[in-house]
């Protein structure tokens, strides 16, 4: 028979049987009526045809082996019987499914968003050809930058010609827009700018329209055009095509500048940017960016990309940019270095430019969480180890209790690599719930975890869909289950001796040292998990407990915006007009308004300080109304605050922090003292007096604080309000709104918050890794106390005659106590201290991330071991009472 006919046979082989039983009972009534038929009595050929014939069994198997696949045919016959017997302990399966779906579904989830962020090329045509250019900078925050000029990206494009096609793509940023469907209302979009050969270099088509190409290169702000993403497109116009050639509005808040684009094309679903997790909205041609940036060497606004041409080498490429890299840098050192000595500026000649693969495309989201993702995959590794150890343990004590069942197959003849297979099947079946179970908690897990990565004004977004890679990775976990965790018992299962199990009466004869072995597996396992979770919830809560120096409750953060386009200095005249009018709101304590919030680095700039060895320094700085330190509550130690005659152009005053102040003028009083600098195109005349020492805040709640120049607010235009409320900040809100319209009806409210989320959303990264690994610390606790628990109470089961021999001998209940923990003390402590060693090992790679938190700290140390023996003893105190209360003559009763 065909392979196909005897797979096919397999799938129905209850009717092969009625067929087989149809065919031997016809060959056998054809022997008899042929011996009637000889004149032999019809008892007699009944007789003589079944001796002749055999036993019809034996040939209906020879028959069945040959009409179908027998391999195939055991595997589903013990396929139904496993899932029988889960079927009859319907509450202890439930519960190895619930705890093993928990751990598969916390390791799929993991795997998803690594997956999404990290690991998945770009939808691009040849991905693995992709590059992207990077330099060292020297700076410990940002060691390499991959932000370049539109001079440098046009003399390194033409230089890597034949080797390199290079191409501009700009960071992402949420600008505002207004499209002709919204009322008038503006909303806040990502957009790139891109050289118009950027889609070609990428090869992505379009879906509608078309996309941009050489041409619109021109003049900058001559091609006033721009393209969707088709996800745009689907959620914020439905896919209508008649989008094709209508104009939207984008405003440039930093350049104060409208401008009218047209959408000329959405591009190919498959592309959604190439920045994982920040999809884009909207392409423009680079052009269109700011007009400064065009010819300057200072204005660093994009990256450079570039897809290596076939037969080149990435490093003969980048020696190539390097030598021109090397050149521009030679012909601008005199104007770039850092400062003038020949060791400086022969560094900064000499910086090396990298290519760096962008297969997967560069992210700033990447970068930030890379290694928190790939520290919670350990531990959602570590809790499925946990998790199936328990499994394991379930089996073992299940073999132990069939052993009779077991005996008795192998006592009439199945092979013990039978017995082995029923047994993995058992495994498979429970590890194939678990998986299924696992991808619906991984499908709800995975987007609350993607929620986590970033602000809701900016959120992530991962692309988490079922694909290949995640079902090849499930299929990887339920196998792993069941080879690891269903293998030793699937061994013990198999070496059950027959006839000494038969002899036993019902007594299992297999010994427990598996299960010791499992539970020193989860006590390890479980202490490693508690031990780095606790670090991170330790250093979590520190930092969440960090004072910025301002005080972050009841203060309100108002983003204004503009109805129509206006310049900077009309757009401050205007602003300092509104803030005393917004002071007379009831509920409002303090107005003030700067260009930055609290959190959040603000603009740098390098300046001189006569009279003094720092001739060239850097430092933050920040424009800020009056009022601006009282709104913030942040006290002057020195000086004076900014008054309203500091707000006009030319006043040359500003006011220091005191890290400016300590850094660069140590002991003597930086009052009165100057800056010969000048700090924008608004600008008064240098220099700058310095007439207030502020304390210092925080822009980074992990490092010390940074030195800061605050400048009136005449020097640089902004749209950011703070106020104080008196009242709860809700309640405040709509008053705002309707006020500040009304005392100017140039401004509108846009986006309002409060202070203090403001500063829980600079620790996102701090909040996953606390939250998570809590988490996973406590289910991988109440896997441990579940494990302890489990092997206890089997343990009592087993040893119930000989508990009663020992009450019976005398022997009291804290002795019975003691003989039942014994057998698991051993076990413990070995995972005890293989775990200790293992987290302490693990801390080696969370430790750049922890903040005032040490490993080998007392609490760190103690904390997971104390929480690992509370679990212990509630786990094992069940167990120790109901072997303390064992009667003595029901216990020698005990088959």
């Amino acid at each position: 028979m065909s392979f196909w006919s005897r797979l096919t046979n397999v799938i129905r082989s209850g009717r092969v049987d009625r067929e087989l039983d149809t065919e031997l009972q016809f060959h056998l009534e054809s022997r008899i009526e042929a011996l009637v038929a000889q004149g032999v009595p019809r008892e007699e050929a009944v007789r003589q045809a079944g001796r002749r014939f055999g036993t019809p069994i034996r040939w209906r198997e020879q028959s069945r082996d040959v009409k179908l696949l027998p391999w195939l045919d055991s595997l589903l016959r013990d396929v139904r019987f496993g899932a029988r017997a889960l079927r009859r302990n319907a509450i202890v399966t439930t519960a190895a499914i619930a705890s093993l779906s928990l751990a598969i579904g916390a390791c799929v989830a993991a795997f998803s968003i690594v997956d999404a962020l990290l690991l998945r090329p770009l939808t691009v045509r040849q991905p693995s050809r992709l590059v992207y250019a990077t330099f060292p900078t020297g700076n410990p925050e940002r060691p390499e930058s991959d932000t370049f000029n539109d001079p440098t990206f046009v003399r390194l494009r033409d230089a890597g010609r034949g080797h390199v096609d290079l191409f501009a793509m700009s960071t992402q940023v949420m600008r505002p827009v207004t499209f002709w469907d919204g009322g008038g209302q503006k909303e806040r979009v990502r957009t790139q700018y891109v050289s118009g050969d950027a889609f070609e270099r990428l090869g992505i088509i379009a879906a509608a329209g078309r996309l941009f190409t050489a041409a619109d290169d021109t003049a900058p702000g001559a091609s006033a055009v721009a393209i969707v993403s088709h996800a745009f497109w689907q959620r914020r116009f439905g896919g209508d095509p008649s989008i094709i050639g209508r104009s939207f509005e984008l405003v440039n808040e930093r350049a104060r500048d409208v401008r009218a684009l047209q959408i000329v094309g959405v591009a190919d679903a498959r592309f959604t940017g190439v920045e994982p997790g920040r999809p884009t909205d909207v392409w423009m041609p680079y052009t269109m960016g700011d007009r400064r940036g065009f010819g300057n060497y200072y204005y660093n606004w994009f990256r450079i990309f570039g897809r290596v041409r076939d037969g080149v080498h990435v490093e003969q490429a980048q020696s190539v940019l390097h030598a021109a890299f090397a050149t521009i840098r030679r012909e601008r050192a005199g104007r770039s270095a850092p400062d003038t000595s020949p060791e400086a500026i022969a560094r900064f000649i000499a910086t090396p430019l990298y290519l760096r693969s962008a297969a997967n495309g560069p992210s700033p989201l990447r970068q930030q969480f890379a290694r928190p993702l790939w520290i919670l995959a350990a531990i959602a590794g570590l809790v499925l180890i946990i998790a199936g150890s328990n499994v394991a343990n379930l089996f073992l004590a299940r073999t132990a209790a069939r052993e009779r069942e077991l005996s008795l197959r192998l006592s009439i003849g199945a092979s013990r690599s039978r017995v082995i297979q029923q047994v993995l099947i058992e495994s498979a079946l429970i590890a194939v719930a678990a998986t299924l179970a696992g991808l619906v908690v991984a499908a709800v897990a995975a987007p609350m975890v993607t929620t986590m990565l970033a602000t809701s004004d900016d959120p992530a977004r991962l692309d988490l869909h079922l694909d290949w890679r995640l079902s090849a990775f499930s299929a990887v976990l339920a196998l792993l289950v069941t080879g690891l965790f269903g293998l030793v018992p699937a061994l013990r299962a198999s070496g059950v001796a027959p006839i000494g199990a038969l002899q036993g009466q019902g007594r299992s004869t297999m010994r427990s040292s598996a299960l010791r072995h499992f539970v020193a597996i989860q006590i390890a396992f479980g202490l490693m998990v508690l031990f780095v979770g606790g670090l991170l919830v330790q250093s979590f809560a520190r930092l969440s407990n960090v004072n910025p120096g301002f005080v972050s409750s009841n203060l309100l953060v108002l983003s204004l915006e503009t109805v129509e386009r206006v310049d900077a200095e009309r757009q401050r005249a205007a602003l300092l007009e509104v803030l005393p009018q917004l002071r007379t709101v009831a509920g409002v304590q303090v107005v003030s308004a700067t260009e930055f919030g609290a959190l959040g680095r603000p603009w740098t700039h390098v300046m001189a300080i006569p009279g003094t060895a720092n001739a060239r320094l850097e430092s933050s700085v920040m424009p800020i109304a009056p009022r601006y330190f009282e709104a913030m509550q942040v006290p002057i130690v020195a000086g004076r605050p900014f008054g309203d005659a500091d707000m006009i152009p030319g006043a040359g005053a500003v006011i220091v922090n005191q890290a400016f102040a300590t850094r660069f003028f140590g002991d003597v009083p930086a009052l009165g003292r100057t800056l010969d600098t000048r700090f924008g195109n608004n600008d008064g005349e240098a220099p700058h007096e310095i007439v207030g020492v502020a304390a210092d805040t925080k822009y980074d709640l992990r490092r010390p604080p940074a030195p800061i120049i605050y400048l009136p607010l005449s020097e640089r235009g902004t749209s950011t309000v703070l106020v104080r409320a008196a009242v709860p900040g809700q309640t405040l809100i709509p008053r705002l709104r309707e006020a500040i319209p009304s005392a100017n009806p140039l401004f509108r409210v846009g986006n309002v918050r409060t202070q203090a989320p403001v500063v829980g959303e600079t620790l996102l990264r701090e909040r996953l890794l606390a939250s998570l690994s809590g988490f996973f610390a406590a289910v991988g606790l109440a896997l441990v106390a579940i494990g302890l628990y489990g092997v206890l109470s089997y343990s009592v089961v087993q040893r119930t005659r000989e508990i009663g021999i020992r009450v019976a001998l005398g022997s009291g209940q804290l002795g019975v106590v003691q003989a039942m923990l014994v057998g698991v003390a051993i076990p413990t402590v070995l995972g005890i201290a293989a775990g200790l060693a293992g987290g302490l090992y693990l801390s080696r790679f969370v430790r750049t991330l922890l903040f005032e938190v040490e490993p080998m700290a007392p609490w760190s140390l103690l904390l997971p071991f104390a929480l690992l023996a509370l679990a212990a003893m509630l786990a094992a105190a069940v167990p120790a009472l109901r072997a303390a209360r064992v009667d003595p003559v029901v216990a020698l009763r005990h088959d």
